[in-house]
């Protein structure tokens, strides 16, 4: 196939239905390498959870196997991450806490505080963080790190990945189902939809800074613990979303 038929949507979409285990394979490692270190810098993994929904709705994938894809993918990348941060964090500790500059923050003491941190509120930070965009790329790292309960991650940190992808996938597949009408009426409806992305924008980044400057006071540990319980009553929020979501795609099916 040339370049030249990629200008035409329909042949793009024929091309991934041609070859539907290319697309499973790409959506797979997206979900993987999301939250392993240090890929999850760069793979934003949002964006594989939203295309592979998407393309679902619009009847190019199947939805059973999108799901399966990004729930495995999701689940075994944070389990590598686990095990990564498990096998060399200690020892990463102790080469850091000799750096001139870096041994202010990374040193013994500290690793103690986080081993009792996690000891203590392990499970809820790894269960909340995967609900919580940026804390999901280096909580389970950080669980392996600090020595969290292998059992403990797992059963806190699966169905967190099951919650936290779902959201997306839900978005994608509803969006993907009723583009034509969706299209239509961003055509209608053109500059009443533009101010609500502006103002949806400006939101965002007023939300992003808040938590920037947040960040930027205290980073002390109680702090991480207010933010991971301010955000419990959310979680819930989002996991009756996801269920309320999940019998949408089963009777749509």
């Amino acid at each position: 196939m040339s370049f030249a038929d990629f200008s035409s949507i329909d042949n793009l979409l024929k091309l991934l239905q041609d070859h539907q285990h290319l697309a499973y394979v790409v959506l797979f490692f997206g979900a993987f390498f999301e939250t392993v270190i240090p890929f999850s810098l760069v793979v934003f993994g949002e964006v594989f959870f939203l295309t592979g929904a998407l393309l679902a709705g619009m009847g190019v994938l199947n939805i059973v196997g999108v799901i399966a894809v990004l729930y495995i993918g999701g689940i075994l990348g944070d389990n590598a991450s686990y095990w990564m941060g498990r096998h060399y964090g200690e020892g990463l500790f102790e080469r850091l806490q000799h750096w001139p500059l870096v041994g202010r923050l990374v040193h013994r003491e500290n690793y103690d505080k986080g081993i009792e941190f996690f000891r203590r509120r392990g499970a809820l930070a790894v269960f909340i963080a995967r609900l919580s965009g940026p804390l999901s790329w280096i909580t389970p790292a950080m669980a392996g790190i600090f020595r969290l309960d292998y059992v403990t991650f797992l059963r806190f940190n699966t169905p967190a990945v099951i919650i936290g992808i779902s959201e997306f996938v839900i978005i994608g597949y509803f969006f993907g189902r009723h583009l034509d009408t969706i299209l239509g009426w961003m055509h209608n409806y053109a500059p009443a939809f533009a101010v609500v992305v502006a103002g949806l924008i400006a939101l965002i980044l007023i939300v992003r800074r808040y938590f920037n400057w947040r960040a930027e006071i205290d980073r002390t540990r109680a702090e991480v613990v207010e933010f991971v319980s301010r955000h419990f009553g959310l979680s819930l929020i989002i996991i009756g979303l996801v269920i309320i979501g999940v019998f949408y795609i089963i009777n749509a099916n």
